[in-house]
């Protein structure tokens, strides 16, 4: 029986993949970008990749966003165009407006991973999977995240 038709006889769902683990939840995603700026929010969302096993696919976005805040941070300080426009956000947040952008540019990357991964965190929501502890990882991506936010401005002063 060798039709072309046995094709449709063989089961088309198989058991042998392991189900994709819950992402860390929004909640965790936000407050990681928040407190550790772009870099952590990277962090966060390629972990997230990771545990969704989409990481062939969000790779490039991830490259991406790195390469848009390694650019921004240069352009910011080591231009005449960034230095006036760190300038004019000093003026009006006060010395604190280095961190302000940082904190920014955490949440909109946050907001990206978030159209990315929205159906997979909704459908882990409606199916009620267990989401895995935020602190650890969010408190580890938040102190790498600094830890480079530190090193990059460092080098870019220099």
């Amino acid at each position: 029986m060798n039709s072309p038709r046995e094709d449709l006889l063989r089961p088309s769902l198989s058991g042998g993949d392991s189900p994709v683990s819950a992402p860390y939840s929004m909640q965790t995603t936000f407050l990681t970008g928040f407190f550790g700026g772009p870099f952590a929010a990277i962090a966060i969302f390629a972990i997230n990749s990771f545990r969704l096993r989409r990481i062939s696919r969000d790779l490039p976005v991830g490259i991406g966003m790195l390469l848009v805040v390694l650019l921004g941070m240069w352009v910011l300080h080591r231009t005449a165009p960034g230095g006036a426009a760190l300038a004019w956000l000093e003026a009006s947040l006060g010395s604190r407006s280095i961190r302000f952008v940082h904190q920014m540019a955490g949440l909109l990357i946050v907001g990206a991973a978030y159209l990315l991964h929205r159906r997979e965190q909704r459908n882990s929501d409606l199916l009620g999977l267990k989401r895995p502890n935020g602190w650890v990882a969010g408190i580890a991506c938040i102190l790498l995240g600094t830890a480079l936010s530190i090193v990059c401005l460092a080098a870019l002063r220099m």
